[in-house]
């Protein structure tokens, strides 16, 4: 296999386009209206607990992917097994994040046209830049970043020169206590997108400085959660918690507005454009993710040309068969995070762990 190796700065910049990907497009924790920036925040914490347990699993087997080590901790049979699993999960949040970028493009600027036919696009892209391989789509990222920060604060300022926010949408603060916010925080914010992490599990042996680019991952998921903190407090403090809570795409609606001595104004497309970016990048790392946890699996890197067309396929025909409009996608999240999210992102990781510390105790007994 061309192995791959990527920076921590490039690992750092691929994580919070990862993670800032979809969160801030449909918005994060808004059902606890104004405590959001609460739950977003607890998230975040318990976010870099979940990261430890991946980041320990892969440092037992620092050469191995997430696919290839599972077999190595609980035996062949149950760990291709889990990894199978894996690789079918990260097609299926691909493909939940395909549809809701299609149906981002149906709303704003192309409703006329078929949905087969953006998912088509999309995943066209996404296919060549997996030939290309995962340090491409580093580079790639590490390119856009910076413009994505600036017109991401550009934007800030511009909201908050037009005199848009208003404090009193933010209050009061724990208004129903302290229960919504944790109810919101586990399982869906733990899940998404903190737990969706695990990914990276698959290309942590590309990391040419394993200290430096841990590291990295870390401060990728506290700065993400404050970019996504921001943003939702703006959102709300704009939007007001309750159109906030109910609007499809709330930054879109937050973002229209904005109008600086009538030459600053109509920001919304602009801002698509960037959405488009970090939601382009998160269905990447998804898809590359299955693709080279396949790979590796079956220890076969040359079916790579053969199984990332028919992967392409399954994301896109998932991903319009998931749901029949955007309301329907929206409230399906909660039922992914407790059947599909819980499970693989947190319990199975946990006993994973559990697993290791049992073997290295008996090991010692001996």
């Amino acid at each position: 296999m061309i192995q791959n190796k990527i920076q921590p700065i490039q690992f750092f910049v691929l994580m919070v386009l990862f993670e800032v990907g979809s969160a801030v497009v449909v918005g994060l924790g808004l059902e606890v209206k104004q405590d959001a920036w609460i739950a977003i925040l607890l998230g975040m914490i318990g976010g870099l607990v979940l990261f430890s347990l991946y980041v320990y699993l892969y440092l037992q087997f620092p050469t191995l992917s997430l696919t290839n080590f599972l077999e190595k901790i609980v035996g062949k049979l149950i760990g291709r097994t889990l990894a199978i699993v894996y690789i079918c999960l990260f097609l299926y949040l691909a493909a939940r994040i395909l549809r809701t970028f299609c149906d981002l493009l149906l709303t704003e600027i192309i409703p006329e046209t078929p949905i087969l036919v953006i998912a088509i696009m999309i995943m066209i892209s996404i296919c060549f830049g997996c030939y290309l391989g995962f340090e491409v789509i580093a580079r790639t990222a590490e390119v856009f970043f910076p413009w994505v920060m600036f017109f991401s604060f550009l934007f800030v300022l511009l909201v908050f020169i037009s005199g848009l926010p208003k404090l009193e949408n933010l209050q009061p603060v724990l208004e129903a206590g302290w229960k919504p916010v944790f109810q919101a925080i586990y399982p869906t914010i733990l899940s998404f997108p903190f737990g969706e992490t695990i990914v990276f599990t698959i290309f942590f042996p590309y990391l040419n400085k394993q200290k430096e680019g841990i590291v990295a991952g870390y401060i990728a998921i506290i700065f993400s959660g404050m970019i996504i903190t921001t943003a939702t407090t703006i959102m709300i403090s704009v939007l007001g918690p309750f159109a906030a809570s109910i609007s499809p795409f709330p930054l879109l609606d937050t973002i229209a507005p904005v109008n600086v001595g009538n030459f600053f104004n109509r920001l919304d497309p602009i801002a698509l454009i960037l959405l488009i970016i970090g939601g382009y990048f998160k269905i990447t790392v998804f898809f590359c993710g299955a693709v080279e946890g396949f790979s590796s699996l079956v220890n076969k890197p040359k079916l790579k040309k053969f199984t990332i067309p028919i992967m392409a396929a399954a994301v896109i025909s998932m991903s319009i068969l998931m749901s029949s409009n955007i309301l329907e996608h929206k409230k399906s999240v909660e039922i992914v995070a407790y059947l599909l999210q819980v499970p693989l992102f947190m319990v199975i990781p946990f006993l994973l762990v559990v697993i290791i510390i049992i073997k290295r105790k008996i090991k010692q007994k001996k």
